[in-house]
């Protein structure tokens, strides 16, 4: 509970609640905040203790009210800059408060001369929070105000020398100079800086882009993938067609019945509701091959959810026979037990007719096709075997790269197995392929258990 962190967390994190809109004044708020704390405490209490210890104050009626007008501007200007910055007006607060202190230390320069605000450290504090949070424009504007208020403190009669001697102008070339170094170093190293970041933010900008258009070619390309896989069951789709289209015709035949002599209405009535039934069932199963190519091919975002291989396998065992045909017998083997994987399902479903297509091209007499999974340390492991013409050692090792096919041309993407491979990747699975020429082809496919959710204790 966010009670329950430390004192300088929670400080901390209060800090960074600013809602501004600029990432760079998000991170500059904490120590702006700081900063203006800071000063909005110490010039007050600094100035509180100087005036209740002096034994005499030696300033007239006027430099004593821009001595203390200065420092309660400043204070003020401290304080209104924390409460713009929890507002998000992080370059509003910050350029307020150089313009109230660059104008208190011209004010301040007047009144008690150039000569007692020599060491200030505010003119650098000014320059570099102009440079860091502001920008250009602003550096160079307070730049241009420091020697005009080293000058009015020049020109005013304190900022003479003691006795009157001296010329109090002598300094201000070099001040001048000096502080252009200082603001030409600020405005190439922020500079620099700037266009680092903003280098930075294009590049993660194209990253996401390139991200983006990674995922729509994946998605076209699974696309294509599907449509290819509904292409080769279309022969078989057509032949189970054919044998539910034979049915019905061999079912709405026992309406002869009706015509003939030897007609009986109780036993005829009972042989036309069983042929009836019989027509049903036929075109259920019709309706139930054509939602399935139709789920199947639908062109949908890949959304990972937890469920069962096992029962992933045989809801895909009807598409795999009609991918086959009578020539090849296939086998399908599961535990038990539940196998819970973290997948795509029509993916998955992809990836299982992918595998089965390329054994139907490797047993083009006919064969034995099998998928045996069980449960291993943790892992859901499916063995897909076929007895097929298998491959060489170079091919093996080409096997899953893209677009690499060794069927003619226009019979193949080289997709089928890439796929297998990047959605066992994504699962944090692996995949293996075990052949040799003449003796079969078996893939290995391990996939991450995903633990059943417990039950309520009652």
């Amino acid at each position: 509970m966010p009670w329950r962190l430390p004192l300088w967390r929670r400080v901390v994190a209060w800090l960074r609640r600013v809602p501004a809109t600029d990432a760079i004044d998000r991170r500059n708020a904490p120590a702006l905040q700081v900063l203006l704390l800071f000063l909005g405490t110490e010039i007050p209490l600094n100035k509180g203790y100087h005036l209740l210890t002096a034994t005499r104050i030696q300033m007239n009626p006027t430099q004593l009210a821009v001595d203390i007008g200065t420092d309660a501007a400043m204070t003020l200007a401290a304080w209104l800059g924390v409460w713009m910055i929890r507002h998000g007006r992080v370059k509003t607060a910050t350029a307020a408060f150089i313009g109230v202190t660059l104008c208190s230390g011209i004010a301040a320069n007047i009144a008690f001369g150039y000569q007692l605000q020599a060491f200030d450290p505010y003119p650098m504090m000014l320059l570099t929070l102009a440079a860091l949070v502001i920008g250009r424009w602003a550096l160079w504007s307070v730049y241009a105000g420091i020697p005009l208020m080293f000058w009015l403190g020049m020109e005013s009669p304190g900022g003479q020398g003691p006795g009157g001697q001296g010329n109090p102008f002598q300094n201000l070339p070099s001040l001048a100079l000096s502080y252009l170094m200082i603001t030409l170093v600020l405005d190439r190293t922020v500079e620099a800086l700037r266009e680092g970041l903003f280098s930075a933010r294009r590049s993660a900008e194209r990253l996401r882009a390139e991200i983006r258009e990674r995922e729509r070619v994946q998605e076209r390309l699974l696309h294509l993938q599907k449509m290819e896989s509904v292409g080769h069951l279309a022969s078989g789709v057509s032949h189970d067609f054919n044998n539910i289209l034979g049915a019905i015709i061999g079912y709405t035949a026992q309406r002869h019945r009706l015509h003939e002599l030897d007609f009986d209405p109780v036993a005829d009535a009972h042989a036309m509701g069983d042929a009836l039934e019989g027509v049903e069932l036929a075109a259920q199963r019709g309706v139930s091959i054509s939602r399935k190519l139709l789920s199947f091919s639908r062109r949908e975002l890949a959304v990972p959810t937890d469920f069962d291989a096992g029962q992933a396998l045989f809801g895909v065992e009807p598409m795999l026979r009609q991918l086959f045909g009578p020539g090849v017998q296939v086998h399908i083997t599961v535990p038990e037990v539940p196998c819970l994987v973290h997948l795509d399902p029509s993916q998955f479903d992809l990836v299982m007719l992918n595998f089965a297509a390329n054994a139907r091209d490797a047993m083009p007499d006919g064969g034995t096709y099998t998928l045996a999974l069980s449960v291993e340390a943790g892992q859901a492991v499916l063995r897909l075997s076929d007895t097929g013409i298998g491959m060489d050692a170079e091919v093996m090792l080409q096997v899953f790269e893209p677009f690499f096919t060794t069927k003619p041309a226009g019979q193949g993407t080289g997709l089928g197995l890439a796929v297998a491979q990047e959605m066992t990747e994504q699962a944090a699975g692996s995949l293996w392929v075990d052949s040799a020429p003449g003796h079969g082809t078996r893939f290995t496919l391990r996939l991450p258990l995903v633990a059943p959710a417990l039950s309520p204790a009652v």
